[in-house]
């Protein structure tokens, strides 16, 4: 029997995140709009931003208009000398590596965006382009880092007062840190958000960030909080008519009821979420709601009835081409079939979920749903070493996710908040009150005023006489005190003033002697400095020499290596097509003749003498294909492009299609890179076509001012990196060796049943300068 297990089933949550939401079918839309309106010849700077968010939107569907496009904004830019297309050229191609899950080529693109929104002073998109960096960084993992530069933005989106940027950054972090379970981290930025969302009375982003907070207290076992914010974040969802997250905020109070057992009510809930996912053709939430459906049948082990929903469920994420949950769903069937004692099939959809979840960088909720159920079904069968692995594995993550002090944090920030919010409203009750009493306060003052102003004017009234008497005497008295003053004042004056002069005189001989030792004591430091920096200028040039001389030895070495290995085909072709070729050609031609000098044959021996010829004549034609393909005419004479073309020419294109797309390449390239790039186009498309299964095949050749950038990207079963890496294939290696000859970089972006992209970049080195 299968033990019961603390967790029995995997629920999707969905996070609400406010950029790149957009389905592909909304980019194509919104490119095609553009398209419309932007001519073939670029005129204008209107026209030149168009086009780059024409590249900008590519960036979600499709690589090669993305890298076209955005090469040609870069083009018109220089013309234009717009540095702002520049950027925009840099931030699409960014994008599109942040799509496709490559972090570390997307971080150099958005680097140099960052230098020149830095030069041309744009806070706003240097805000943009800190968020991109933080997002291209979690992805990476790398999530202090990340955090610093969402703060980075923080900081400017406060200078220049942009409240609405600020709360779109706020939730988007705060979703991240969810989706990576940082709840603490992602409940600080999603109240941040939330705060502002309420002073701007933003109605239709309230109900997003609402749903994101009842998430994080429903990982932290505070259920009635989570209903709590889902109920808020339906009734405002409902209120602007945002149908999407209204099915995604029952989606997750769904959920709740699920914990509480309560699964007519979480039914019902899913039901309603359906409806309004239907109505924008949601896939992805439909997915969400086949699988919770599933789960909960899990719950109730109606297993039977499980396994379709789940199915339903995958079939929806593979027609999205979506692998978020994926992991999660495959997992679900395996404990499914687990719980039908199917025990073999089970470890099948383990193992694939748990691959699914590494290929895809999954959050550490779904590997810890993988690793527990994985360890009770190895405990079912037996397999207790790897049953206490998974365990093992399981246990770290829960901690982690789970640990007493995240749950507190959570909480008491979460009080924190409520209670800032009643202090502020009792402050303005109190604040009111006193302001009332303020004014009565000054009503009674100012009557009071009044009368006594009245009494004092009769009181002036009978005592004026006697005043204007006495004071009559008093100035009398007063003008003569005044002249004594007058007298003694300016014998006082006229000695503090001789003490003055005679201090002053002091203090500029003191001052003159200062000056004179400040003078000396700076020219000497400057002499020092100037003795150190041309010390260390002289060490920095023998240095900078000796780097550049040991650069262009290993550069040297590395396009002589390349040389020999291209003279030793050259001369192993010309040996083919000149000795072993001309040698089976003469033996062609003997034979030939000696057919026709023998004139009487049987039947079986002039079939064996045509068989004989026609193993001759394909030899020959052998050594001749084998002698092109050693050193193609085409490369030496015509260059890369055409070179390739010519290849591709002749290749059965029945069942695959090969695109090629060149870029840029107005001038030759020197003999070496074109000969490296023929060589490795030419092992990947062998290997697309032996291994792949592929049914289309692009390839991009772009040539920019910084190098040569090459993708090669199929539509086949793709394969394990990982794996191939330490089997060591030929094929790859000599790809990988090759391009660091050139110093340059080659990745593969790949998994099962997803495509492979390869993507290749050779810089153009240029030489090092000795000046400073």
């Amino acid at each position: 029997m299968i033990p019961m297990f603390s967790r029995p089933f995997a629920l999707f949550f969905i996070l609400i995140f406010f950029c790149a939401t957009n389905s592909l079918a909304q980019y194509q839309k919104e490119i095609d709009s553009l398209k419309k309106i932007t001519p073939a010849v670029i005129k204008d700077t209107h026209q030149l931003n168009n086009l780059a968010q024409l590249a900008f939107y590519y960036s979600f569907i499709d690589s090669a208009n993305t890298f076209n496009y955005a090469n040609l904004v870069n083009q018109y830019s220089y013309a234009f000398s717009f540095k702002s297309g520049i950027a925009a050229a840099l931030r699409a191609k960014a994008n599109y590596f942040i799509i496709k899950r490559v972090p570390q080529k997307a971080i150099p693109y958005l680097n140099q965006e960052a230098l020149i929104w830095q030069q041309i002073k744009r806070p706003k998109e240097m805000a943009a382009n800190f968020t991109m960096l933080g997002q291209a960084l979690s992805l990476s993992g790398n999530f202090e880092e990340s955090a610093n530069y969402f703060d980075k933005a923080e900081s400017i989106y406060k200078k220049i007062n942009d409240q609405k940027a600020l709360s779109v950054l706020y939730h988007n972090a705060g979703a991240m840190f969810t989706e990576k379970t940082e709840p603490k981290l992602a409940l600080v930025y999603l109240i941040k958000s939330l705060e502002i969302q309420e002073l701007l009375n933003d109605t239709k982003t309230i109900g997003a960030t609402q749903n994101n907070i009842g998430r994080l207290f429903y990982q932290t076992k505070n259920y009635p909080k989570a209903i709590e914010y889902f109920n808020k974040a339906i009734n405002a969802n409902y209120l602007s008519q945002d149908w999407r997250n209204l099915g995604i905020a029952h989606v997750n109070i769904a959920n709740v009821h699920v914990d509480l057992n309560d699964y007519p009510k979480a039914i019902e809930e899913l039901n309603k979420s359906l409806v309004y996912f239907n109505k924008v053709d949601f896939k992805r939430g439909m997915q969400v709601v086949y699988n919770n459906m599933g789960a909960m049948n899990i719950r109730q082990q109606n297993y039977e009835a499980a396994i379709p929903l789940l199915k339903k469920g995958l079939e929806l994420a593979n027609i999205n081409q979506s692998k978020a949950g994926v992991a999660l769903i495959e997992q679900n069937i395996g404990f499914s079939l687990s719980g039908l004692k199917q025990y073999k099939e089970a470890l099948v959809w383990f193992e694939k979920a748990e691959q699914t979840a590494v290929d895809n960088k999954a959050d550490d909720y779904s590997f810890g749903e993988i690793y527990n159920h994985r360890s009770s079904l190895d405990s079912a069968i037996g397999n207790y070493q790897s049953a206490l692995v998974y365990r093992t594995k399981y246990m770290r993550i829960n901690e982690k996710f789970m640990g007493e002090k995240v749950i507190k944090e959570v909480n008491e920030l979460q009080t924190k908040y409520e209670t800032q919010k009643k202090e502020y409203a009792i402050s303005l009750l109190n604040k009111s009150d006193s302001i009332k009493s303020l004014e009565i306060a000054n009503q009674q003052l100012a009557i009071n005023q009044s009368l006594f102003k009245i009494a004092e004017q009769k009181l002036k009234l009978s005592d004026a006489n006697l005043q204007i008497i006495s004071d009559s005497l008093l100035l009398t008295q007063q003008n003569k005190q005044l002249l004594q003053a007058k007298l003694d004042s300016s014998f006082k004056e006229e000695k503090i003033l001789r003490l003055a002069e005679q201090n002053r005189i002091k203090e500029l001989e003191v001052s003159r002697k200062n000056n004179q030792i400040i003078i000396v004591l700076i020219s000497m430091s400057f002499l020092a400095l100037a003795i150190y920096f041309i010390y260390k200028r002289n060490q920095s040039v023998q240095e900078k020499a000796y780097q550049q001389k040991l650069l262009e030895q290993q550069k040297n070495a590395a396009i002589a290596v390349l040389d020999s290995e291209e003279k030793e085909r050259k001369r192993i072709a010309s040996d083919l097509h000149d000795g072993v070729g001309q040698l089976m050609s003469a033996a062609w031609m003997n034979m030939q003749a000696l057919k026709n000098q023998i004139a009487h044959l049987s039947n079986a021996e002039s079939e064996l003498l045509e068989k004989s010829l026609a193993l001759v004549n394909e030899s020959c034609n052998e050594v001749r294909q084998v002698s092109h393909n050693m050193m193609p005419n085409a490369l030496l004479l015509k260059g890369l492009v055409k070179a390739v073309q010519e290849f591709i020419g002749q290749i059965n294109q029945r069942n695959v299609k090969i695109n090629l797309t060149a870029e840029g390449l107005s001038e030759s390239l020197p003999s070496h890179i074109e000969t490296v790039l023929y060589r490795v186009i030419q092992e990947s498309v062998n290997n697309v076509i032996k291994h792949a299964k592929a049914s289309k095949l692009d390839i991009s050749i772009i040539q920019s001012t910084d190098g040569i950038d090459v993708l090669i990207e199929d539509n086949g079963i793709g394969f394990n990196i990982a794996q191939t890496s330490q089997n060591e294939g030929i094929g790859l290696s000599n790809i990988k060796s090759r391009i660091q000859y050139l110093e340059g970089t080659v990745e593969w972006n790949t998994s099962e049943n997803n495509g492979t992209l390869v993507a290749i970049f050779i810089p153009f080195i240029k030489p090092i300068s000795n000046n400073l």
